[in-house]
């Protein structure tokens, strides 16, 4: 539905909504089984497009801000994408990426910042899965710290020239189209620009580098050497440039709360896996869940997922409340992440030696657990922008 200000707002999800959400992105899960042993695999364009398909035909890309009418990302698509993150990063670290990339990142940048032609353009292909977006941001001296980006944009009549390097953009390798932040050159600090890099572009060398897992979709270096950027391919259009820097702090907050969904999600497959494997492995006569060391370590997995779960769900209704939600989105990212460590660490030990190979779903959690670490911004990011909101600096 649409406000008197012309935004699009989606209605609140219902518990039977957000139930169905779950169940079809494990419909995905089980269209796409390969995805489940991806951190050995290497980039492959035929998978991401699979995937993206995939949530298009599952409505999992049936959200209002990837309608080309949307201005902003409402609260209520959070908690149905957290929903679908939660599920996806259970199932694959892969998937989940492909989907957080595309529909939280890409799409939402695009759907804040676009013309209407460009949101008219992009958002509906998005919407069917039929376009791949990446997100390059983050350089080899900036990161969190986007203050100190130095990847420019120089003006060239009424385009511009992007000259600069990127690392970790995630799925540009596949990508029909790299969303670039770049500094507009002979301009204030934090003037920023957000433009639209075609796959194949002259001037754009993309490397994919590998990492322990989900390398299916490739995290990636780029270097633009003097790309052209025409006016078209300027996001939101020339009066957009100088408007990037608040589009970032809205995307990165969002995908700190994705990350945290994400994590929960890989958490509560842990927990399952581990009491499961408790209940069947029989050692000494017994199975190994009927003693008491392995009991109280499974409870313990049990309360830290369970904090979990209690943070995501603080953090999505601070952003439904309609009041700043930086404090509650950083602590969910923060405890999630750290949880999940110590989560799958205590799995590891109640499997014992079989956690470690390969055919043991315990040696996936394992490797895509500190992807959480990072993504989004490190656990002392985190510290940092909630300390801020305490008044401490």
């Amino acid at each position: 539905m649409l406000e008197g200000s012309g935004r699009l707002v989606p209605p609140a999800p219902t518990a039977a909504e957000l139930l169905a959400l779950g169940d079809r992105a494990l419909t995905v899960l089980a269209r796409l089984p390969s995805t489940l042993d991806a951190h050995r695999d290497g980039v492959s364009k035929e998978m991401v497009k699979a995937a993206l398909t995939a949530f298009a035909q599952e409505d999992l890309l049936n959200l209002a801000f990837l309608d080309p009418k949307a201005s902003t990302v409402h609260p209520h698509d959070m908690r149905r994408t957290a929903t679908i993150m939660e599920v996806l990063g259970g199932g694959s670290g892969s998937l989940a990426s492909i989907y957080m990339v595309n529909a939280i990142l890409g799409g939402a940048v695009v759907a804040i910042e676009g013309t209407s032609e460009q949101k008219e353009r992009l958002l509906p292909q998005l919407r069917m899965g039929k376009l791949e977006l990446a997100f390059a941001m983050t350089e080899p001296q900036a990161g969190s710290d986007a203050a100190s980006l130095s990847t420019t944009a120089s003006p060239d009549g009424e385009g511009f020239v992007l000259s600069g390097e990127k690392l970790y953009t995630t799925g540009a390798a596949t990508a029909d189209w790299i969303i670039v932040v770049a500094r507009v050159a002979a301009a204030p600090k934090r003037t920023f620009g957000l433009f639209l890099v075609p796959h194949g572009a002259a001037g754009l060398t993309v490397e994919p580098l590998a990492k322990l897992s989900a390398n299916i979709h490739a995290s990636c270096r780029l270097k633009l050497d003097e790309v052209r950027v025409p006016p078209s391919q300027i996001l939101g259009g020339a009066e957009r440039i100088g408007s990037a820097w608040s589009t970032l702090r809205v995307t990165g907050s969002l995908e700190r709360l994705m990350v945290a969904a994400m994590a929960l999600g890989l958490a509560s497959a842990v927990v399952t896996r581990a009491v499961e494997f408790a209940k069947s492995r029989q050692q000494f006569g017994q199975p190994i869940a009927a003693f008491q060391s392995i009991q109280h370590m499974l409870v313990e997995m049990q309360v830290q997922e369970t904090s979990m779960r209690l943070f995501v769900e603080q953090a999505l209704s601070a952003l439904e409340s309609g009041r700043d939600a930086t404090q509650e989105v950083c602590m969910a990212k923060y405890v999630c992440s750290e949880q999940l460590q110590t989560i799958v660490s205590q799995g590891m030990r109640v499997m014992g030696g079989r956690s470690y190979f390969d055919f043991e779903d315990m040696a996936r959690y394992y490797s895509e657990a500190p992807f959480s670490l990072f993504a989004g911004g490190t656990v002392e990011i985190q510290k940092m922008l909630i300390a801020r909101t305490m008044g401490l600096g």
